[in-house]
């Protein structure tokens, strides 16, 4: 990303924020306005809307994909209108990148009645090309290659709870990789690196969570632990044996009014031969932003992040962030070359009733390393 680029979101950053706060000493036009929007959108505290569809526009930038267009369609309900029941989602996204990618993402994230069972799915399908630096926590940045691909990927799981707040149940994944192009003399073919001619794999699994936030989209408190498990077979349908463990730590804690500061720790371990897009990755929109998504991969992964997110005023806020992660072969090598990032982020409310924010994220990582996120819902 040019540092003119960056020097303007900075600035663009700056005064937004300025604005807000200047605007925030009488009702004006704008919030009058802003209010019209949310009715049209919720309905009114009389009578409000069991369910609304919100059409958002994608446009953004990213380290994996340079500029992007398409559309982000979601549409938000509750299967109950008890204050027990947490809202659910069934969402599309489409876009299109300056990179020439396609990526079409349908998914849900469903909370029946009461909370009693909890329903998510994804499934992927991309024509992407990506760059590819090799395996390992020290690849070389002169040794970055383009890859061109297709990709079909679910994933699903069934979780009941059995207490408040425990959640268990099973798990699939299916991944197939497909007309996979490497760069002309490629210095990884003769790397032996699992799947880089392509492969497919199928895992059955077990998720075990913890969820007492007291929000899904924005918590203000509360904390969350999720423990995976995916065990793909030959005998079931795959081309490799191979396991992962995941694990996810959030915490979250209320400062002074509405302020949160936000904690998450994340890590995973793979066992036998693991396709290279399966492996342990930093970087992303969620954690470690800043880092190409894939920039190091490795058999075994972990990252943490701290995050302070502050009311502005109104529907607008802005957060800051830190982190640290790493990849590495073998578990004593996740503390070998520790990577950073750190950053700071816009947010404006979407929709007010379930606090759905879009945001807008400046990462940065080392070696002058960085990238900007524009997306909907917070990282964590």
């Amino acid at each position: 990303m040019k540092p003119q680029f960056v020097k303007s979101i900075l600035g663009l950053s700056v005064f937004l924020l300025f604005t807000f706060h200047v605007s925030a000493q009488e009702k004006n036009k704008f919030e009058k306005l802003m209010d019209w929007g949310y009715k049209i959108m919720e309905g009114d505290s009389a009578k409000p809307r069991k369910a609304v569809l919100v059409l958002l526009p994608i446009w953004g930038v990213s380290p994996e994909t340079g500029w992007q267009l398409g559309i982000s369609a979601g549409y938000l309900l509750k299967f109950s209108q008890d204050s027990l029941t947490r809202p659910s989602i069934v969402r599309l996204n489409w876009q299109f990148t300056e990179k020439k990618q396609l990526s079409i993402r349908p998914s849900v994230d469903l909370f029946l009645k009461g909370n009693k069972y909890n329903i998510k799915g994804q499934f992927v399908y991309n024509k992407f090309n990506e760059n590819f630096w090799g395996i390992g926590n020290n690849t070389l940045k002169d040794d970055k290659e383009l890859n061109n691909f297709q990709q079909y990927k679910l994933n699903f799981r069934f979780l009941k709870q059995f207490f408040k707040g425990v959640y268990i149940g099973p798990q699939i994944q299916y991944e197939k990789l497909f007309n996979l192009e490497l760069q002309e003399n490629s210095k990884f073919l003769n790397k032996g690196i699992a799947g880089l001619n392509g492969f497919e794999t199928f895992g059955l699994g077990i998720v075990c969570v913890y969820d007492n936030r007291d929000h899904v989209f924005y918590t203000k408190k509360g904390a969350y632990l999720e423990v995976s498990s995916i065990w793909n077979r030959k005998s079931i349908g795959g081309q490799f044996n191979h396991s992962n463990y995941f694990i996810d730590l959030r915490k979250f804690k209320t400062l002074w009014k509405d302020n949160v500061l936000a904690f998450q720790a994340v890590g995973a371990i793979n066992i036998g031969t693991t396709p290279y897009r399966q492996l342990g990755t930093i970087g992303n929109e969620v954690f470690m932003r800043g880092y190409y998504n894939g920039r190091f991969r490795d058999q075994h992964m972990f990252a943490t992040q701290a995050e302070l997110r502050k009311t502005v005023w109104g529907p607008f806020g802005m957060v800051i962030f830190a982190g640290l992660g790493n990849v590495g072969n073998n578990p004593e090598d996740l503390f070998s070359s520790v990577k950073p990032n750190y950053g700071l982020g816009i947010r404006g409310v979407v929709l007010r009733k379930e606090h759905v924010n879009f945001r807008i994220d400046l990462g940065f990582g080392s070696k002058r390393i960085n990238g900007l996120y524009l997306t909907m819902a917070e990282a964590f």
